[in-house]
């Protein structure tokens, strides 16, 4: 935060990564500085900058399934588990921040909502399965009240329901998937890994006008959602290099496609409503 606040000060244009810090109130603060300085600020939260995920939205967008019914999220991963190298110790306090709920709930919530519009009501169920972690070198072991299974349901603000399941320390990784229904048609966004992905997501379909019945079928996203040159860094990577050409595009045109403070306070308010809701059940 100190660096962040420096830049600001000095009337810098900023990037930070997603956690834009750990504490509600902190981000909010950072969030205050920049719009007073006036200076452009931009948070990591790149996933929803892929060209797969950008062109699902704009199908939601241009009513491929018509009026939305239900959205769905599921993320499973094989990070955070009970084993962990010492030099990843520091995580192992839940007010760190760093955790399956804040890095994949921050990250995949945001491509979720990004696509169908914000979350109304919501209720949700934050567990701890691995209450005691373990340091791989020594064998060292500590108790945990970091989140490593969440499970939320509600509704959305433009009319629909909405699901997800995060789930951290898979042994087998299921990866992402997300699934949108509506009045006309269905879209599938799958990954079999939620991060160090080689490959872009896969967008699969079908509506009226498929031709392919009732079963879905790839829909290779156009190139125009390709507009960097082709590249071997892992696909996660190259999100984040979406993200700062859409930055680059926002400082050029006046436009703000480039995910902001505003957009991490959000997400930490969400996070936030999921631990109540939890607290509260």
């Amino acid at each position: 935060m100190p660096l962040v606040k420096a830049a600001i000060e000095a009337g810098k244009d900023v990037y930070s990564e997603w956690p834009l810090t750990t504490r509600t109130s902190a981000s909010e603060e950072l969030l205050a500085l920049a719009e007073a300085k006036g200076v452009r600020h931009v948070v990591g939260l790149q996933r929803r900058q892929g060209p797969a995920a950008r062109y699902v939205r704009d199908l939601v967008a241009q009513g491929y399934v018509g009026d939305v019914r239900a959205a769905r999220v599921s993320v499973g991963v094989d990070a955070f588990p009970p084993v962990m190298p010492e030099r990843v110790a520091w995580t192992f306090d839940v007010d760190a921040f760093t955790h399956v709920l804040s890095i994949y709930g921050g990250h995949f919530l945001d491509v979720l909502f990004q696509i169908v519009g914000p979350p109304e009501d919501l209720t949700a169920i934050v567990e701890t399965q691995f209450p005691e972690l373990t340091v791989l070198e020594t064998g060292k072991t500590v108790p945990s009240a970091k989140p490593d299974e969440v499970l939320a349901i509600g509704t959305l603000e433009n009319g629909g329901l909405f699901s997800v399941q995060l789930e951290g320390a898979q042994k087998f990784p299921t990866g992402l998937q997300v699934d949108i229904t509506g009045t006309e048609g269905v879209l599938r966004l799958t990954n079999d890994r939620a991060f160090e992905n080689t490959e872009d997501n896969t967008v699969h379909g079908v509506d009226g006008d498929s031709g392919n019945g009732s079963a879905l079928a790839v829909l290779p996203v156009p190139e125009e959602y390709r507009s960097l040159p082709d590249a071997s860094l892992d696909e996660s990577v190259q999100d984040l290099a979406h993200l700062y050409a859409a930055f680059a595009r926002d400082r050029a045109n006046g436009t703000t496609e480039a995910t902001t403070f505003a957009d991490a306070v959000r997400q930490h308010h969400l996070i936030d409503r999921i631990q109540r809701s939890s607290e509260e059940f």
